[in-house]
């Protein structure tokens, strides 16, 4: 059984992406919500690192926990909004989303 909760997860993907260390919270994602981060990555990547983050919603819906999550960067707010699955072995990101990146 994974230790933890997802929202543990969640903040400990969050934070390594303040300190600008995105290979630790790609770590999380599933190959599917890879997929949906590479569509979105060229506008991710040319974001500044973002200042902070909140947690605005957290819903647990069948056997998924997901979340809203803002982060705040110098230029815009964006709007992460992820899927968590208990794998067993660990909590991953089965679908993630963003609003607010330039398009």
């Amino acid at each position: 059984m994974t230790q933890g909760t997802a929202e543990d997860a969640m903040r400990r993907a969050c934070d390594a992406i303040l300190v600008g260390d995105v290979m630790t919270a790609m770590q999380d994602l599933s190959p599917e919500a890879m997929n949906e981060a590479m569509t979105a990555g060229a506008n991710i990547a040319m974001l500044p690192t973002p200042l902070s983050y909140e947690i605005e919603s957290h819903e647990t819906v069948g056997d998924e926990q997901r979340f809203v999550v803002r982060f705040k960067t110098s230029a815009q707010d964006v709007v992460a909004k992820t899927s968590w699955r208990d794998f067993g072995m660990g909590w991953k990101i089965v679908s993630i989303s963003a609003e607010g990146l330039a398009g």
